[in-house]
Formats: C-alpha cells, structure tokens, sequence
C-alpha cells in the first residue's frame, strides 16, 4: 500500500490522540483530511518512525560552498538547477497533499521541484519516487540527488541533497521547508535521478555581477549562472578570476550603457560601473598567457527579451549592441582546448 507523505502531521496527531479521539482528530483536521489519515494505511511502525522525527526548528544551519563533483557539464547545470529551485521555496508552509507552489509537504517539493526544472514527474510520494532514479548511498549523494528516510518500498520522507551533508525539504506540519542537515537526521540511502556519464571539468574560473537593487552577489563558477532572471534586473559589473592552478590570467571587457565598449580589465577587476544605474549590455571573455594555449573560456548571457543566447567563446561578443538591451545573467567555464560549445539559444551576439 502506498505511504503517503501528506499524512505524515496527520498521522502524527491520530498516534497521539488515539483511537479513542477520533472526534477530536476530526475537528483538528476536518473529516476529508481525518479520512485520508485512515486510509493511508500507516503501521503501528510506520507511525512511531514518523513520531520519532526530531524537531527541525532546533538545529542551526551555516551553509558552506558544495564540494566540486565529477559530472557532465549538462548534469552539473541541471542538477544546480535543481537546488535553486528548491531554494527559491525556503520558508514556505508545509501542508498536507501540498504540490505547490505556495505549500508542500515533503514529496509535493521534491515532485515540483524536477517538474519545473526538467519537465518530468518523478512521482506523487515517496514511494513512486525511489524508482525515479538509481539508488545510491547516502555518502555518495552530490546537490540534486534525493535523500529518503524509511526503508525502500516503505518510505516516510524525502529531501533534495544539496551539498555538505544538508538538504531542502518540508519536515512536517507547524514547519515550513528549510534547510537540515545529514548529521542531524541522517537518511537511509539515496536517489539519483539525473544521472552522470562523465567526469567533470574542474572548476577553473569563478565570478560575481553586481545586481541592480541587489548590489554584489556571490563567487559562482564552472558553468553556474550569476544575476538574475524574470526580475527584469540588470547587470551593472562583473568580476572574474582563474583559479589558483591556472597558469596564466583571463581579462574582459563591457558594453556598458551611454558608454559603449569600456577598456579591458583582467584578474577580478572590476568590468562596467556600480552607483551609476547603467547596464551591461554585452560582453567579450579571452584568456591570456599560457591559459590561452590548453583551455578556452567559454560563456553565454542572459539578455532583456531574448533570455538565453548561444554559447560563445575566446574573446568573441556575447549580448547585443545598439538595442538598449540588458545583460541580467551570465554563465562562464573554463574548458580544454577545442571542446564543443554547447548548443542551442539564440545567436551569441545581435548587433543593430
């Protein structure tokens, strides 16, 4: 039978209350809900582990940077995909059936969150969701893999991995979707649904854009976006730097509103303006030493009305020029020598 997650604050009153208070239990939940309870078919086993549950709102989270993990580029972009949607919904209330987008309960966030990234349904509850994917271990979960508690066939919670033994779920009824940790309620084993078939290029350059109305961001890298997008923000500066390993330097340089081209900038420099209000409007990436001989920097925007445009690489233009039009997000990696751009988007550069 299946174990629905949306029982599970229901299921956890109906273990206190006890047979005897199911007015009671009634009241509290309504008869529609007090019914689901019921024929959800939780064993007495079932229940105490859901009792058994710690209360989340005790454990105090300091998120750290996600270690570097060998996957495909494509993987790593959806699987940081999948993490950001799910922080997108921090704070919202849990509930019971909860699919979105304004309340979960703790299968409705894991199933809404890979709907909206990337367009599969991996299930209702728990149970249908650890077929979704290959299990795996708990330690070799990377950010976007699923976290389940219960034994498989038989689970009772589910959670989005998201690096350094944390993860994002709906804990219960009176909570809201947060942010635990591995150690403080550690997971049975795990779920990876988007798979990898490579390893990773490491990540060799990082960058940060200042936002308008958000000012600075932080240092992403490899491949991962930095800005905004469907919040009409432009970007006003950009800073970038090789990693450490990298024999050699990167330099850049802005379109930049009323300004046109600006002067080429290099190692974390800051590219374009802050306090004035003027947008970036393209941008031009290059290598220089001997980086420029064994990899390229590869990197594509997010511009105003046309969203996403094509990958580029090596110095080339990326954005638009004479259109008044703003960068509001970019995506920068560093490869080896002669890799393929990816495809897709539209043309890198669109000049008036």
């Amino acid at each position: 039978m299946k174990k629905y997650c949306y029982i599970v604050g229901a299921a956890l009153l109906l273990f206190a209350l006890g047979s005897t208070q199911s007015a009671e239990a009634t009241e509290v939940f309504g008869d529609e809900s007090y019914q689901e309870a019921l024929d959800a078919g939780y064993t007495a086993e079932q229940i105490q582990k859901i009792q058994e549950m710690p209360d989340f709102s005790l454990e105090t989270i300091e998120e750290q940077p996600a270690a570097r993990s060998a996957v495909t580029f494509a993987a790593a972009s959806q699987k940081t995909q999948i993490v950001n949607e799910a922080r997108r919904h921090l704070g919202k209330p849990y509930a019971w059936g909860g699919k979105g987008p304004n309340v979960f309960d703790c299968s409705g966030l894991t199933r809404y969150v890979y709907l909206q990234v990337t367009g599969k349904n991996i299930g209702d509850y728990t149970v249908p969701q650890e077929k979704s994917g290959d299990q795996i271990s708990v330690a070799q979960a990377e950010p976007g893999d699923l976290y389940f508690w219960g034994a498989k066939g038989n689970t009772y919670h589910v959670a989005i991995a998201i690096g350094n033994h944390q993860y994002i779920h709906a804990p219960n009824v009176n909570e809201v979707v947060k942010i635990n940790s591995t150690t403080y309620f550690k997971p049975d084993f795990a779920v990876r649904v988007i798979k990898n078939s490579a390893p990773a290029i490491p990540n060799l350059v990082s960058y940060r854009t200042h936002v308008q109305d958000f000012g600075w961001g932080g240092y992403v890298a490899a491949g991962q976006s930095s800005g905004s997008t469907g919040q009409k923000k432009r970007l006003e500066g950009i800073q970038i730097k090789l990693d450490s390993s990298v024999n050699g330097g990167i330099q850049y340089k802005t379109h930049i509103q009323d300004i046109g081209w600006q002067g080429w900038k290099a190692n974390n420099a800051l590219s374009g303006t802050t306090g004035q209000k003027k947008r970036l409007e393209a941008i031009q990436i290059q290598l220089t030493g001997t980086a420029a001989t064994q990899y390229d920097v590869q990197y594509r925007v997010h511009s105003q009305d046309y969203g996403w445009q094509a990958w580029t690489k090596n110095g080339q233009s990326s954005g638009t020029q004479g259109l008044s039009k703003r960068l509001e997000a970019i995506e920068i990696r560093v490869v080896p020598k002669n890799t393929a751009l990816p495809t897709g988007g539209k043309a890198a550069f669109i000049k008036k």
